[in-house]
């Protein structure tokens, strides 16, 4: 019987290499780069901004945050609720507390 060997059948459809002759392509550095903001009309003061650094002059001057920026919050329940007046109270605290702590990670 013969002597088993393995190959290597490389991502990009390459004809297959026996294992011991393949070296894996080096891996370029982790960097990405993202392109910049689209330009925008703000919808509270009609002003046009444009990229990144729009988008945060925006925000400074009229005082808001980006929905993205509010991911993770809890919803408000509105329909179906059964619970208790005392558990309604304790769980608006909460997440009044919540809302306070996500919207004071951007005063400065």
């Amino acid at each position: 019987m013969g002597v088993k060997q393995a190959w290597v059948y490389p991502r990009d459809g390459s004809d297959p290499v026996p294992r011991h002759l393949y070296t894996p392509p080096v891996k370029a550095a982790g960097y990405t780069i993202m392109p910049d903001l689209p330009d925008f009309v703000s919808p509270v003061d009609g002003k046009v901004y444009s990229g990144r650094a729009g988008m945060r002059e925006h925000n400074l001057r009229n005082d808001v945050v980006p929905v993205s920026d509010l991911k993770g919050l809890p919803y408000l329940e509105a329909n179906s609720d059964t619970r208790s007046a005392q558990e309604k109270k304790a769980y608006d605290s909460n997440r009044k507390q919540l809302i306070i702590n996500q919207v004071n990670r951007y005063v400065r």
